[in-house]
């Protein structure tokens, strides 16, 4: 799998800080077009991701770049110091310097307490010496390896039996969010969670007791889906149809997983009688 997942959902820059200055002249001065890119700014647990700070001097000379996590200050680039570029220790924030210069930063092998926000702090020279800094979030996972296992208590149902199912995604981080679609509407809505670490990655397993009436079928046929998600950069789904021959189909597993894809569903509530119960062991 791809380290980096590069189709990543873009977002704009946040202003967190604005010094005006005035020119000798009583023009007012400031920074302009300060933006700061995260590309991939979701990105599996040991990959690569670069920092790009773009911004417009209005003809001021550069006094220094500072790229900060959290409030951690990792590296510098101030052009008059000799040498211009420094770097701070920062865990999990390993500096590939041959690619790094005044514009962006090029962070290898990411670790997980990466996750959070990162900031662009640019301050011009003298005279006006004004400073803007701009952040963003990023964010460090690890994707299931696998579709997420479904399996049922009996091979066929008719009305008025109970359907008994679980659904298990493999470990990841952050957790897969786990849902039980039956013919295309969403059942056990409200199930209790919990969550148990398996090292430093999460498995997520839900569980489902739910009492079959004449609404549930459509043309005597069941289809049931457990969909894993991990925010909208990640959906895989497996489904067990059941036909009125009570032969069931063998299960099929679909994947929409190319990096960071945002996908949009249509969800339509049933309210049945049901008993749910959802862990994340």
């Amino acid at each position: 799998m791809n380290k980096s997942l590069d189709k990543t959902k873009s977002s704009q820059s946040r202003l967190v800080k604005l010094v005006l200055t005035k020119k000798p002249n009583n023009k007012i001065f400031c920074l302009k077009e300060i933006v700061l890119d995260i590309e991939p700014n979701v990105v599996e647990h040991g990959g690569t991701t670069k920092l790009s700070c773009s911004y417009n001097l209005q003809g001021e000379p550069l006094y220094t770049v500072k790229y900060y996590r959290g409030t951690h200050e990792f590296y510098r680039y101030t052009p008059k110091e000799h040498p211009s570029i420094k770097k701070f220790t920062f865990n999990g924030a390993n500096i590939d310097l041959q690619h790094s210069n005044e514009h962006q930063v090029v962070l290898r092998d990411v670790g997980f307490n990466l996750s959070g926000k990162f900031s662009c702090e640019v301050t011009t020279d003298a005279p006006s010496f004004s400073t803007v800094t701009v952040s963003k979030d990023m964010l460090v996972v690890v994707l299931p390896t696998n579709s997420p296992s479904l399996s049922t208590d009996k091979s066929f149902y008719d009305i008025g039996d109970v359907l008994r199912a679980s659904c298990t995604s493999p470990s990841s981080r952050p957790a897969s969010k786990l849902t039980f679609i039956l013919n295309n509407i969403e059942v056990c809505q409200t199930c209790f969670r919990n969550k148990t670490t398996v090292g430093e990655l999460f498995e997520s397993r839900m569980f489902m007791t739910l009492p079959l009436f004449e609404s549930h079928f459509n043309n005597s046929r069941l289809t049931l889906k457990c969909v894993a998600k991990i925010g909208d950069f990640y959906h895989q789904e497996t489904e067990i149809i059941f036909d009125n021959a009570k032969d069931p189909v063998p299960e099929k597993v679909t994947a929409q997983n190319e990096g960071v894809t945002k996908i949009y569903q249509k969800i339509v509530f049933l309210i049945p009688t049901i008993i749910c119960i959802s862990l994340i062991l």
